[in-house]
């Protein structure tokens, strides 16, 4: 039958899959030895859930730090409305109304990178709302007070520096604040182009990290001291992480100080702010001077921007430098930054512009510790105005950490400077252990960190000596009259490493640098001229002689000229020389040099650095779609440039009302894709979705690349039982050029869409296109009764909840009820019939229903008002009251013209519970094939039969089967909805990468609990039982799992997993959010410690010694009703052992003979089996003792169960259930086995199954 349903789904994360997702980390240091029982991550998997400012939320589930597989729960929506992109380790969530907005730079493409949100502490078990940084329109900017938040949001900050505030987005209030922010005015189901509510641009407000002995004579300052400038009169503010007062060194240094961490104070938890304090001015009390810093005549503003841990908000931060910027400092040094790669237009670079503009005080900025890579600076460095600075060691050459240039986006040149950032000795906080600690005060670290304050002593010394010198005038002067590194590139060190003492002495300075930034590959033919202006301060005309040499490279002739040997600038006054630069004898790529000019004594050498990017060869590439009608339409396209190997998220176009858009494109291989929106007549979007993907294109001239919808075909799949479509999923996956990385996009259709695809022209062993189906058997079929009648195509409600169903056949006769108002079914009989309402904008959906059923109706239909299809979601916590449809305008304009004549009945046939399902993948490396109708055969399928077990009867649950192709780097889940206890028998597509994952509990809501199995690989023909959450539910060693209890040195970590059914190759995924769990470990019966975890690390020592795991697991929830608490009690010996050696724990397997409802029946026999083992990889153990018992009251009395061997390590024997037993209550166990070994185990189950009559 026709893809017309539209099911009640739901997508959440389960299982693990494929990407690495990396943690940031402060500019500094690794973690500390296992002093105690430590709870760790789970070795199997772990989930965690972010929700997105558009409601919608996301479960990714990472396992051993590794691999990670997400998921989407929509927020009033459909998962049709929602892709996922995978780009390197970085997973993108994007719900397609944003698309467009990320595309144009409206939207932070940071607010929906689920990884990195996790990373930076967002998600939803650290963060009850979204945080973000919001920049109004010029002429929607209050001019006093607060600025107003949209709804769903709260001003937590006032941010004038970017006009704007930080705003938070409360998670609890769903899509709120989305909807106040996104234009609706756009065309329906058309990409939305602009933010409303006076808002210009959103940014997430994302997490900054932090980023001397010979050093300080290394610059030159003992020279200025020497001169009488060190400082004094100066103040300088450093926003960091605080500062130790109390420290020797910078006693009587503090001027000012303020926090604006929330609950935290100025003084210095970590370290890091007191190190880089004490560069700038410290006094160096405590080591005898050995230590002093640069300025140590300066006093410092200290403003706490960092928290104790090394990390802040960039509303913190932007708060801290408005405050710094208006306090009287001169100079402000920032060792901090975030976002690598910055291109200057974020909220703190244009803070940075914007104060020192207003201010005049100069921002001494660290450039990233993300080198040696290109365009890795950070914001705010990436700041113009910021003095940017790079690191480097005691000879002068850049340390392989700092970040280097040229900026993001324009191509400027960043850094300007370098400074000492290797191994610096500098003041200790108390109690901290940042860096490598020299002895109580002082510690060593290395960084650009480290390297910045360097340059903020040299600036505070040179505003004492020209203290009514401008920020602008002291940078340059800096830069002028630094040491050059021969052989460095001018993007990796700017002018040199500073120089304090040429600075305060030399009287005549030049612009620092100057930047040609990004120059077009055609800009060959059009050389670019700047002037250099020399400055000479002094009371004699100087002669300077130029010249200029490429840094890091020798130039080619004529890339780079100077109009004049020579230059005199005369005293008091100003001279000026020409550079022009000649891109079109270059390379594409970054260049540059320094221009020096020097007088003849060699006393004055003025430095000039010049940069400049050549482009690569770009043309304009138009790209146009059309529908299957040959029309102009809209939709998405999305380009991404793998040639050059880059990871970045694509570029997503939105073409106009004519079908085109315009992307500049570089010269090589392109892959290209494409989804185009439909339209009816009347212009109503349509239940059709066509995508197209070009791989491999060669881009080396303007072009157009057309997808023509008219060219398409039918995307569908036969199957030997009649089917019906839940979804549909397609997926692009692309390796760049090296295959070390790959980008991905999935996106997932209800099976009401007709899906089309269009053949790809080009090919490429490096793209692959995928598709896949859940099919289950056909949920509803209807069809008019009686003469003209036929088939009809109703869509029962979707969404959280979804309809009612109909399970069976039933004729209904259909009552015309108008537009569904209570008045409507005035004198009408509607009782048991079906209601057919007219889609109205007076009512909701809801609101029609409710009245329907308020009116005794037996069933609900409501067409549209419009030609066109439409679907209706439930999104509340319970299915409607009475089966609930939508149908086409035409189909329910028929209909209901025939029940205005009292005539018409309509043939309800549904299928409650599907018994079966399809779960399908096909995929094809090169391209997207010309014909996608499918064919499947029953022989050439795996079967998996599972069975749903659960206590509590109508146990909400979850199910999927994630399945990957080739190519595929994450594994996307949509949760198939199910209410157990219930069989399902799966037909499988053979020989693709597959496993199960399982939720049981209110899946909508807080509260799930998951397992997952091994990855497998199905082969044709092959049969596999499953059960899911059948007693005996337990604590044990996942028994597929590699590494579940093992040494490895002076640390055992033992994965004990909870509360895991008995089921081999299953294990935890995630734990019920209010699951209680801990372990507590004993050596030779001494207390170790305890973690409140069942995943734990705990020191052991060399010799032989016995440990003893205590381990309780305990869940409370309606949903859950056997297995409520497990108590598990290990001992084993363990002495030193190879790396990785598995301990000798013992697990209990239970094989009962219970119902999917994990019951017995009072008086009955239970045969019970049990298997003891080791860990995966260590040799089955031989049993000498093995003992049962049950109770019948929760433990306080307990009866022994005789057993029997059969085997080694396999015990079984039969429990008989009392006759007299309560109906409904619960049998506990408690196991006991000891090992040849002397290993022992001791485990009670409360409640481990039912009885019933």
């Amino acid at each position: 039958m026709p893809n017309r349903r539209r099911a009640a789904l739901l997508s959440v994360s389960l299982a693990a899959a494929l990407v690495a997702a990396g943690t940031g980390s402060a500019y500094g240091d690794s973690p500390a030895p296992v002093a105690g029982v430590t709870g760790i991550p789970a070795p199997s998997a772990t989930t965690a859930r972010v929700t997105l400012i558009t409601g919608d939320q996301v479960a990714v589930t990472s396992q051993a730090g590794k691999t990670v597989s997400v998921g989407v729960t929509p927020y009033n929506r459909s998962v049709s409305d929602i892709r996922t992109f995978t780009v390197g380790a970085d997973v993108y969530v994007m719900p397609k109304e944003a698309e467009a907005l990320v595309g144009s730079g409206q939207v932070d493409k940071r607010l929906f990178n689920v990884t990195q949100l996790i990373a930076q502490g967002y998600d939803d078990a650290h963060s009850e709302s979204i945080p973000m940084i919001v920049r109004y329109q010029e002429n929607a900017a209050k001019k006093a007070g607060e600025p107003s938040a949209p709804d769903g949001g709260r001003v937590t900050r006032s941010l004038p520096g970017v006009r704007g505030a930080a705003v938070t987005a409360d998670k609890k209030q769903g899509d709120k604040f989305w909807e106040a922010v996104d234009d609706d005015t756009s065309r329906a189901g058309t990409p939305k182009t602009r933010l409303s509510g006076g808002i210009q641009r959103l940014w997430l407000d994302g997490r900054v990290k932090a980023l001397l002995d010979r050093s300080v004579p290394q610059i030159g300052a003992p020279e200025a001291w020497a001169a009488g400038y060190d400082g004094t009169g100066v103040k300088v503010a450093v926003l960091d992480t605080g500062v130790d007062p109390n420290h020797p060194d910078l006693a009587d240094r503090i001027a000012d100080s303020r926090s604006f961490v929330p609950d935290e104070g100025v003084r210095d938890g970590h370290g890091h702010g007191t190190h880089v304090a004490s560069t700038i001015a410290g006094s160096g009390a405590a080591s005898g001077g050995k230590y002093k810093g640069v300025a140590p005549g300066a006093k410092l503003i200290v403003g706490k921007v960092l928290a104790d841990e090394g990390g802040g908000m960039e509303s913190w931060i932007l708060d801290g430098m408005t405050w710094a910027a208006h306090s009287g400092a001169k100079v402000v040094s920032m060792s901090l930054g975030g976002q690598e790669g910055a291109d200057g237009t974020d909220p703190m670079a244009m803070a940075v512009n914007q104060l020192t503009a207003e201010t005049g005080v100069l921002f001494t900025i660290a450039a990233g510790n993300s080198g040696p890579g290109a365009t890795t600076v950070g914001s705010p460095g990436a700041a113009d105005a910021a003095l940017t600075v790079g690191a480097v060691d005691a000879a002068d050459a850049v340390t392989d950490f700092s970040s280097r240039g040229p900026r993001g986006g324009d191509g400027a040149l960043k850094p300007e400077i370098t400074a000492p950032g290797f191994k610096i000795v500098a003041a200790r906080a108390t109690g901290t252990s940042m860096g490598t600690p020299v002895d109580d005060t002082y510690t060593t670290a290395s960084g650009t960190s480290m390297a910045t304050p360097h340059v903020a002593g040299a600036a505070a010394i040179l505003a004492q000596e020209h203290p009514d010198w401008t920020a602008a005038r002291l940078k340059s002067q800096l830069i002028s009259t630094a040491k050059t590194t021969a052989g460095t590139p001018v993007h990796s060190q700017g002018a040199g490493r500073v120089d304090v003492s040429r600075a305060v002495r030399q009287l005549v300075s030049g612009p620092g640098v100057i930047d040609f930034g990004l120059a077009d590959w055609d800009s060959g033919s059009r050389p670019v001229t700047k002037r250099i202006d020399y400055v000479n301060d002094g009371d004699q005309p100087v002669t300077l002689t130029l010249s200029a040499k490429g840094a890091g490279e020798d130039l080619p002739a004529g890339a780079l000229t100077l109009d004049a040997e020579t230059v005199t600038v005369p005293a008091h006054g100003t001279a000026a020389a020409s550079v022009t630069v000649d891109t079109a004898a270059t390379a594409a790529g970054a260049h540059g040099a320094h221009v020096t000019a020097a007088s003849a004594d060699g006393r004055t050498v003025v430095t000039t650095a010049v940069g400049f990017v050549r482009d690569v060869e770009r043309f304009d590439v138009t790209l146009k779609v059309l529908d299957r009608d040959g029309k102009p339409t809209t939709g998405v396209a999305v380009v991404h440039d793998f040639a050059l190997g880059k990871l970045a998220l694509p570029d997503l176009y939105v073409p106009g009302e004519d079908g085109t858009v315009v992307a500049r494109l570089p010269r090589g291989e392109h892959a290209f894709m494409a989804e185009i929106f439909h339209y009816s007549a009347d212009g109503n979007r349509v239940w059709e979705y066509t995508y197209g993907g070009e791989p491999g294109t060669l881009i080396d001239s303007d072009r157009t690349i057309t997808f023509d919808g008219g060219k398409a075909g039918p995307v569908t799949v036969d199957t030997p039982k009649p089917n019906q479509t839940d979804r549909i999923r397609l997926g692009l996956a692309i390796r760049n050029s090296t295959a070390t990385n790959a980008f991905g996009v999935e996106q997932w259709m209800n099976g009401e869409t007709k899906v089309y695809s269009i053949p790809s022209q080009v090919t490429s062993d490096r793209f692959e296109s995928r598709v896949g189906w859940s099919l289950s058997a056909p949920e509803l079929r209807a069809r008019v009764v009686g003469r003209g009648g036929g088939p009809i195509e109703p869509v029962y409600f979707r969404g959280r909840a979804g309809s009612a169903r109909i399970d069976g056949t039933r004729v209904l006769p259909v009552v015309d009820a108008g537009t569904g108002r209570p008045q409507d079914y005035a004198g009408q009989a509607a009782q048991g019939k079906l209601a057919l309402v007219k889609r109205s904008p007076d009512l909701t959906p809801y609101q029609q229903v409710d009245n329907a059923a308020a009116a005794g109706a037996g069933a609900v239909v409501i067409y549209n008002d419009n030609p066109g299809d439409w679907g209706a979601d439930n999104w509340g916590t319970t299915a409607t009251k009475i089966p609930a449809m939508t149908l086409s305008g035409t189909q329910g304009a028929r209909l209901a013209e025939s029940a205005i004549r009292g005539k018409a009945k309509v043939e309800l046939t549904g299928t409650a519970v599907s018994p079966y399902s399809y779960e399908l993948l096909k995929y094809r490396q090169g391209g997207i094939p010309a014909d996608q109708r499918y064919r499947v055969r029953a022989n050439e399928l795996a079967t998996v039969e599972s069975s749903f077990h659960a206590s509590a009867p109508g146990t909400e649950a979850g199910y999927a089967r994630p399945m990957v192709s080739p190519m595929q780097t994450v594994a996307y889940l949509v949760l198939n909805r199910i209410v157990s206890p219930r069989p399902l028998t799966e037909y499988v597509t053979a020989d693709v990468k597959t496993w199960e994952a399982m939720q049981v509990g209110t899946v909508w809501e807080a509260g799930q609990a998951g397992q997952q199995t091994a990855p497998t690989v199905l082969k044709a023909g092959q049969r596999v039982s499953r059960d899911w959450n059948k007693a005996v539910v337990r604590t044990a060693l996942p028994s597929g799992l590699d590494k579940s209890a093992y040494r490895d040195g002076a640390v055992a970590v033992v994965y004990a997993g909870g509360l895991s059914d008995t089921a081999p190759n299953q294990w935890i995924m995630n734990r019920a959010f209010t699951d209680k769990e801990r372990t507590t470990v004993y050596r030779d019966g001494e207390l170790l410690g305890s973690a409140p975890s069942t995943v734990v690390a705990f020191p052991v020592a060399p010799d032989r010694a016995e440990y003893r795991l205590v381990v309780d697991a305990q869940r409370d929830q309606p949903w859950w009703t056997t297995s409520t608490k497990v108590n598990t009690d290990w001992t084993f010996r363990s002495e030193a052992a190879d790396a990785g050696t598995p301990l000798p724990v013992l697990s209990v397997d239970y094989d009962l003979d219970v119902d999917r409802a994990n019951s017995a029946s009072t008086g009955s026999a239970t045969r019970v089996g049990l298997g003891l083992r080791y860990p995966k990889g260590k040799a089955g153990p031989r049993i000498t003792e093995a003992k049962l018992w049950t109770s019948y009251d929760d433990g306080t009395t307990w009866h022994q169960v005789r057993l029997a061997a059969k085997g080694d390590a396999a015990f079984t024997g039969t429990i008989r259930n009392p006759a007299s037993a309560k109906a409904g209550g619960s049998v506990s166990l408690r196991a006991q086995a000891t090992a040849a070994d002397g290993s022992t185990v001791l485990q009670t189950v409360t409640r481990a199954y039912r009885l019933r009559r």
